[in-house]
């Protein structure tokens, strides 16, 4: 994942951050000790095994269409759609077109 935080009070377009960056690239807007956000571009047919993140996450669909498995059941996610996951809730994905996500995780101790 590409490293170049955002400072504090400015402003980005999340759709058009990096217009030169590959559709499968992934971009930390802000990384510190208490969370992470992540501006995410997952191209159509990638898929993610189930898996777990310690903290809180929440996951906000910019543009594409996405189909989450949590803990077992169906959440597809497209333009605007929101979702939230506990910490340790079991999730997969598989990117049904050309995805742009916001991705937050919360760390707690």
């Amino acid at each position: 994942m590409s490293q170049g935080h955002i400072k504090s009070g400015e402003v980005v377009n999340l759709e058009t951050l990096r217009e030169e960056m590959d559709v499968d690239a992934s971009y930390a807007l802000v990384k510190t000790e208490d969370m992470e956000v992540i501006r995410m571009a997952v191209p159509k047919g990638k898929t993610i095994d189930e898996h777990h993140i310690s903290g809180e996450m929440t996951v906000q669909c910019l543009k594409g269409d996405i189909l989450f498995m949590v803990d077992g059941e169906a959440r597809e996610l497209t333009q605007s759609d929101w979702l939230y996951l506990q910490r340790e809730q079991n999730f997969s994905y598989s990117v049904k077109e050309d995805t742009i996500l916001l991705v937050t995780i919360l760390f707690t101790d």
